[in-house]
Protein backbone atom coordinates (compact mmCIF):
# COMPACT_ATOMS: atom_id res chain seq x y z
CA UNK A 1 0.00 0.00 0.00
CA UNK A 2 1.61 3.57 -0.94
CA UNK A 3 1.31 6.08 1.85
CA UNK A 4 1.56 9.15 -0.68
CA UNK A 5 -1.09 9.20 -3.88
CA UNK A 6 1.11 8.59 -6.59
CA UNK A 7 0.15 12.16 -8.21
CA UNK A 8 2.76 13.78 -5.60
CA UNK A 9 5.83 13.38 -7.54
CA UNK A 10 7.91 15.40 -5.05
CA UNK A 11 11.56 16.38 -6.66
CA UNK A 12 14.27 17.12 -4.71
CA UNK A 13 16.75 19.33 -5.57
CA UNK A 14 20.41 19.62 -4.45
CA UNK A 15 19.72 23.02 -2.92
CA UNK A 16 16.76 21.88 -0.67
CA UNK A 17 18.49 18.69 0.27
CA UNK A 18 21.88 21.22 1.09
CA UNK A 19 24.52 18.70 0.11
CA UNK A 20 26.18 17.85 -3.15
CA UNK A 21 24.33 14.30 -4.61
CA UNK A 22 27.52 12.53 -4.65
CA UNK A 23 28.16 13.08 -1.38
CA UNK A 24 24.34 12.05 0.45
CA UNK A 25 25.60 8.10 0.70
CA UNK A 26 23.73 6.52 3.08
CA UNK A 27 21.58 9.07 5.19
CA UNK A 28 18.42 7.74 7.27
CA UNK A 29 15.85 6.30 5.20
CA UNK A 30 17.44 8.18 2.02
CA UNK A 31 20.26 6.57 0.04
CA UNK A 32 21.66 6.59 -3.21
CA UNK A 33 20.40 4.29 -5.93
CA UNK A 34 22.33 5.52 -8.94
CA UNK A 35 24.14 9.01 -10.14
CA UNK A 36 21.11 10.67 -10.76
CA UNK A 37 18.17 9.29 -8.33
CA UNK A 38 17.75 9.13 -4.56
CA UNK A 39 15.22 6.30 -3.40
CA UNK A 40 13.09 8.19 -0.23
CA UNK A 41 10.87 5.40 1.42
CA UNK A 42 9.33 3.59 -1.39
CA UNK A 43 9.86 6.42 -4.34
CA UNK A 44 12.32 7.11 -6.84
CA UNK A 45 12.69 10.95 -6.60
CA UNK A 46 14.88 11.83 -10.18
CA UNK A 47 17.29 14.69 -9.68
CA UNK A 48 18.66 15.76 -12.89
CA UNK A 49 22.39 17.42 -13.09
CA UNK A 50 23.36 19.43 -15.58
CA UNK A 51 26.40 19.17 -17.31
CA UNK A 52 25.65 14.85 -16.38
CA UNK A 53 27.55 13.98 -13.56
CA UNK A 54 28.51 17.30 -11.84
CA UNK A 55 26.55 18.24 -8.48
CA UNK A 56 25.01 21.12 -10.32
CA UNK A 57 21.00 20.67 -10.91
CA UNK A 58 18.22 21.82 -12.63
CA UNK A 59 16.60 23.12 -9.82
CA UNK A 60 20.01 24.79 -8.77
CA UNK A 61 20.17 26.09 -12.29
CA UNK A 62 16.49 27.41 -13.19
CA UNK A 63 16.64 29.19 -9.04
CA UNK A 64 19.51 31.27 -9.80
CA UNK A 65 18.65 32.05 -13.30
CA UNK A 66 15.10 33.37 -12.37
CA UNK A 67 16.70 35.05 -9.35
CA UNK A 68 19.17 36.84 -11.50
CA UNK A 69 16.86 37.85 -14.19
CA UNK A 70 14.32 39.42 -11.26
CA UNK A 71 17.51 41.18 -9.70
CA UNK A 72 18.02 42.68 -13.48
CA UNK A 73 14.59 43.86 -13.28
CA UNK A 74 15.31 46.11 -10.23
CA UNK A 75 19.18 47.51 -11.40
CA UNK A 76 17.02 48.62 -14.69
CA UNK A 77 13.94 49.80 -12.76
CA UNK A 78 16.66 51.61 -10.50
CA UNK A 79 18.96 53.50 -13.23
CA UNK A 80 15.46 54.28 -14.58
CA UNK A 81 13.90 55.90 -11.20
CA UNK A 82 17.48 57.94 -11.29
CA UNK A 83 16.94 59.08 -14.84
CA UNK A 84 19.18 57.06 -17.00
CA UNK A 85 17.93 56.87 -20.61
CA UNK A 86 17.05 53.31 -21.53
CA UNK A 87 19.77 52.69 -24.09
CA UNK A 88 22.37 53.22 -21.60
CA UNK A 89 20.80 50.54 -19.14
CA UNK A 90 20.56 47.98 -21.89
CA UNK A 91 24.37 48.91 -22.84
CA UNK A 92 26.17 48.71 -19.73
CA UNK A 93 23.95 45.30 -18.87
CA UNK A 94 25.59 43.81 -21.88
CA UNK A 95 29.01 44.97 -21.55
CA UNK A 96 29.26 44.83 -17.41
CA UNK A 97 27.99 41.15 -15.89
CA UNK A 98 27.53 42.54 -12.16
CA UNK A 99 24.45 43.92 -10.54
CA UNK A 100 26.59 45.62 -7.58
CA UNK A 101 28.83 47.42 -9.71
CA UNK A 102 25.67 48.71 -11.92
CA UNK A 103 24.23 49.92 -8.86
CA UNK A 104 27.26 51.45 -7.27
CA UNK A 105 27.17 53.51 -10.92
CA UNK A 106 23.77 54.63 -10.26
CA UNK A 107 24.01 55.66 -6.65
CA UNK A 108 26.89 58.07 -7.57
CA UNK A 109 25.52 59.44 -10.50
CA UNK A 110 22.18 59.94 -8.77
CA UNK A 111 23.80 61.62 -5.80
CA UNK A 112 24.91 64.30 -8.92
CA UNK A 113 28.44 62.41 -9.29
CA UNK A 114 29.81 62.24 -12.51
CA UNK A 115 30.01 59.55 -15.11
CA UNK A 116 33.84 58.83 -14.23
CA UNK A 117 33.49 59.31 -11.09
CA UNK A 118 30.57 56.55 -11.36
CA UNK A 119 32.33 54.28 -13.08
CA UNK A 120 34.90 53.96 -11.00
CA UNK A 121 32.85 53.49 -8.05
CA UNK A 122 31.54 50.30 -10.07
CA UNK A 123 35.02 49.28 -10.62
CA UNK A 124 35.97 49.49 -7.08
CA UNK A 125 32.56 47.37 -6.05
CA UNK A 126 33.82 44.43 -8.65
CA UNK A 127 37.34 44.15 -7.45
CA UNK A 128 36.24 41.24 -4.90
CA UNK A 129 36.36 39.34 -8.65
CA UNK A 130 39.79 39.55 -8.72
CA UNK A 131 39.78 37.53 -5.55
CA UNK A 132 36.89 34.89 -6.44
CA UNK A 133 38.97 34.50 -10.04
CA UNK A 134 42.48 33.65 -8.57
CA UNK A 135 40.68 30.80 -6.54
CA UNK A 136 39.13 29.60 -10.02
CA UNK A 137 41.86 30.15 -12.29
CA UNK A 138 44.06 27.47 -12.03
CA UNK A 139 41.36 25.43 -12.71
CA UNK A 140 39.91 26.73 -16.07
CA UNK A 141 41.95 26.20 -19.34
CA UNK A 142 45.39 27.13 -19.99
CA UNK A 143 44.74 29.05 -23.04
CA UNK A 144 44.31 32.97 -22.82
CA UNK A 145 41.41 34.03 -24.62
CA UNK A 146 39.46 31.32 -23.26
CA UNK A 147 40.22 32.80 -19.81
CA UNK A 148 39.17 36.19 -21.34
CA UNK A 149 35.62 35.09 -22.16
CA UNK A 150 35.11 33.20 -18.78
CA UNK A 151 36.03 36.70 -17.04
CA UNK A 152 33.53 38.11 -19.11
CA UNK A 153 31.25 35.83 -18.27
CA UNK A 154 32.17 35.69 -14.29
CA UNK A 155 29.29 35.92 -11.48
CA UNK A 156 29.64 35.41 -7.89
CA UNK A 157 27.15 31.85 -8.23
CA UNK A 158 29.42 30.08 -11.51
CA UNK A 159 32.51 30.71 -9.92
CA UNK A 160 31.21 29.60 -6.40
CA UNK A 161 29.14 26.35 -8.23
CA UNK A 162 32.14 25.65 -10.55
CA UNK A 163 35.16 25.66 -7.52
CA UNK A 164 32.52 23.23 -5.81
CA UNK A 165 33.40 20.16 -8.04
CA UNK A 166 36.09 17.62 -7.20
CA UNK A 167 37.31 17.33 -10.83
CA UNK A 168 39.07 20.07 -13.08
CA UNK A 169 37.11 19.00 -16.26
CA UNK A 170 33.89 19.70 -13.85
CA UNK A 171 34.85 22.70 -13.19
CA UNK A 172 35.19 24.16 -16.36
CA UNK A 173 31.58 22.07 -17.48
CA UNK A 174 29.56 23.43 -15.07
CA UNK A 175 30.75 27.61 -15.29
CA UNK A 176 29.92 27.28 -18.54
CA UNK A 177 26.65 25.71 -18.07
CA UNK A 178 25.75 27.86 -15.62
CA UNK A 179 27.18 30.97 -17.04
CA UNK A 180 24.68 30.32 -19.63
CA UNK A 181 22.24 30.03 -17.08
CA UNK A 182 23.57 33.43 -15.56
CA UNK A 183 23.78 35.70 -18.99
CA UNK A 184 20.72 35.43 -20.49
CA UNK A 185 18.29 36.02 -17.78
CA UNK A 186 20.77 38.80 -16.70
CA UNK A 187 20.49 40.33 -19.87
CA UNK A 188 16.85 39.60 -20.70
CA UNK A 189 15.88 41.11 -17.59
CA UNK A 190 17.63 44.39 -17.58
CA UNK A 191 15.90 44.89 -21.04
CA UNK A 192 12.49 43.98 -19.67
CA UNK A 193 13.53 46.39 -16.77
CA UNK A 194 14.09 49.18 -19.11
CA UNK A 195 10.98 49.40 -20.85
CA UNK A 196 8.68 49.30 -18.06
CA UNK A 197 10.65 51.47 -15.48
CA UNK A 198 8.88 54.26 -16.34
CA UNK A 199 5.51 51.97 -15.19
CA UNK A 200 7.32 51.61 -11.42
CA UNK A 201 8.26 54.47 -9.36
CA UNK A 202 9.69 52.21 -6.31
CA UNK A 203 12.12 49.84 -7.11
CA UNK A 204 12.14 48.39 -3.90
CA UNK A 205 8.52 47.75 -3.51
CA UNK A 206 8.46 44.97 -5.65
CA UNK A 207 10.64 43.18 -2.83
CA UNK A 208 13.33 42.30 -5.30
CA UNK A 209 15.96 43.77 -3.64
CA UNK A 210 16.27 40.57 -1.00
CA UNK A 211 16.38 38.04 -3.40
CA UNK A 212 20.28 38.98 -4.01
CA UNK A 213 21.26 38.19 -0.51
CA UNK A 214 18.85 35.63 0.00
CA UNK A 215 20.50 33.67 -3.04
CA UNK A 216 24.13 34.17 -1.55
CA UNK A 217 23.57 32.86 1.60
CA UNK A 218 21.67 29.73 -0.21
CA UNK A 219 25.08 29.06 -2.56
CA UNK A 220 27.83 29.35 0.52
CA UNK A 221 25.34 27.41 3.37
CA UNK A 222 26.27 24.04 2.01
CA UNK A 223 29.77 25.28 1.88
CA UNK A 224 29.98 25.76 5.66
CA UNK A 225 30.77 22.71 6.91
CA UNK A 226 33.24 22.74 9.31
CA UNK A 227 33.70 25.37 11.94
CA UNK A 228 36.92 26.98 10.58
CA UNK A 229 34.93 27.31 7.68
CA UNK A 230 31.66 28.79 9.58
CA UNK A 231 34.39 30.92 11.90
CA UNK A 232 35.87 32.46 8.95
CA UNK A 233 32.43 33.42 7.40
CA UNK A 234 31.19 35.40 10.52
CA UNK A 235 34.29 37.10 10.46
CA UNK A 236 33.92 38.27 6.83
CA UNK A 237 30.42 39.33 7.52
CA UNK A 238 31.22 41.42 10.21
CA UNK A 239 34.52 43.23 9.00
CA UNK A 240 32.40 44.08 5.90
CA UNK A 241 29.20 45.35 7.58
CA UNK A 242 31.56 47.29 10.43
CA UNK A 243 33.60 48.97 7.32
CA UNK A 244 30.35 49.11 4.70
CA UNK A 245 29.81 53.00 5.85
CA UNK A 246 33.47 53.81 6.28
CA UNK A 247 35.03 52.90 3.14
CA UNK A 248 34.61 53.03 -0.37
CA UNK A 249 32.46 50.73 -2.00
CA UNK A 250 33.97 47.59 -2.86
CA UNK A 251 36.59 48.05 -0.31
CA UNK A 252 35.03 46.47 2.34
CA UNK A 253 34.24 43.15 0.47
CA UNK A 254 38.37 42.54 -0.32
CA UNK A 255 39.51 43.54 3.70
CA UNK A 256 36.70 40.60 4.78
CA UNK A 257 38.33 38.58 2.24
CA UNK A 258 40.81 38.64 4.99
CA UNK A 259 40.55 36.31 7.42
CA UNK A 260 40.34 33.41 4.08
CA UNK A 261 43.32 34.05 3.16
CA UNK A 262 45.05 34.42 6.41
CA UNK A 263 43.17 30.54 6.54
CA UNK A 264 44.29 28.83 3.74
CA UNK A 265 47.97 30.37 4.19
CA UNK A 266 47.98 29.05 7.69
CA UNK A 267 46.78 25.70 6.33
CA UNK A 268 49.26 26.01 3.46
CA UNK A 269 52.17 26.05 6.46
CA UNK A 270 50.92 23.10 8.14
CA UNK A 271 50.82 20.92 5.11
CA UNK A 272 54.54 21.87 4.44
Amino acid sequence: MQIWPTCFQCHLSVSSLRTPLRNIGHIGHIHQTSENTLRLGWHDLPVRQIPTGTSLTVGEAWTIAFTYFTVAITVSLVHSTAGTPPWIIVAATLLVNSATATLAYAAVTAAGGSATAGVVAGCLTATRFGVLAAALAPRLWPERWKRTVAAFAAFDPNIALANREQKDVDVRRVYVAMSLWLVLPWWLGASLGAVIGDWISNPKALGMDAMFPALFIAIIRPQLTTNNARLIAILGAGIALALVEVLQGGLPFLVAALPALLALRSRDERRT
